[in-house]
């Protein structure tokens, strides 16, 4: 209620595309799973699974479990816009993300 549902899809939109991309990168300059292993399919679905590990529990448990234990001032509209900008974010941030891998590494 402090703000519009915009203001919290682009905080999900930055959050999730910073996250993800800080992890695409660095797992691909740590080598996390090895090339000689792991197809690039695995080595990109890592950093996504991860990232999404981090951003969607507390959003979703609010929205569905959790519902009577949310705060009031927590609309079903700014959980609504959080999930979308973070899933929107996570998709930016694996394209920044390896991006960002092709140009340093």
């Amino acid at each position: 209620m402090n703000g519009h549902p915009s203001d919290k899809l682009v905080g999900g939109v930055l959050m999730g595309a910073l996250l993800t991309a800080v992890f695409v990168v660095g797992l691909l300059y740590l080598g996390i799973p090895s090339e000689h292993h792991a197809g690039m399919v695995a080595r990109l679905g890592l950093p996504v699974a991860l990232s999404s590990v981090l951003l969607f529990p507390m959003p979703l448990l609010h929205r569905t479990v959790l519902r009577e234990r949310r705060s009031e001032f927590i609309l079903d509209e700014d959980l609504n816009a959080m999930l979308l900008g973070r899933v929107i974010g996570v998709i930016g941030g694996l394209a920044l993300g390896v991006t960002l891998a092709t140009e340093m590494l």
